[in-house]
């Protein structure tokens, strides 16, 4: 709606006789609050999603316990914690594997994809070119991750504590491993570069 259209309103809420034809100064006062008042409600509607929460941002993560300790080390972008925000509130729980790729998508991960090891054990009828897991493979699960991340490497300068390499998301390794069954183990799989 335009100012314009919020003249017209109050004009026609204004009772009908000589005293109020014309130019009112009043109603031309009230119109700029209304387009105000009205434009302010539709930014509050946008703030009811986290995935386009600004001001409630705050309030949202206080009150779901975010930031965690998945939560990485340093300054977050507003898009990443709507993200993450969204994956925890919008999404239902579940151990399915819809369940846990929902939870990817959310986070921003759409191209990843679960590998389940439940019907590769080898057996004595199995092919010769089966995967060759045992029965305890069926705790098992990887996620297959759709993009490389980065790789950092030890160092002259690193200390002698520190890993020789490491790699991975640590944010969706740590999101997923929270939300994973007690009794299963997930590996995580990057492409290669």
């Amino acid at each position: 709606m335009e100012l314009k259209d919020y003249e017209g309103l109050l004009k026609n809420l204004l009772p009908r006789g000589p005293a109020w034809e014309g130019c009112d100064p009043l109603v031309v006062g009230f119109a700029p609050a209304l387009l105000r008042i009205h434009q302010r409600g539709n930014d509050l509607t946008n703030e009811t999603d986290p995935r386009t929460a600004v001001e409630l941002l705050d309030r949202y993560e206080h009150i779901t316990g975010l930031p965690d300790s998945c939560t990485p080390a340093g300054l977050q972008t507003t898009s990443q914690r709507q993200q993450r925000l969204d994956a925890k509130i919008n999404l239902g729980g579940g151990i399915s594997k819809n369940f846990y790729q929902a939870q990817l998508e959310a986070l921003g991960y759409t191209g990843a994809t679960i590998t389940q090891f439940t019907d590769d054990v080898f057996r004595c009828t199995s092919t010769c070119i089966d995967s060759l897991y045992s029965e305890e493979w069926r705790f098992w699960w990887r996620v297959n991750m759709p993009n490389a991340t980065q790789i950092t490497n030890m160092t002259c300068l690193s200390s002698c504590t520190e890993s020789l390499r490491t790699w991975g998301d640590t944010v969706a390794e740590c999101v997923i491993n929270k939300l994973c069954p007690s009794h299963t183990y997930v590996i995580f799989q990057y492409p290669a570069e």
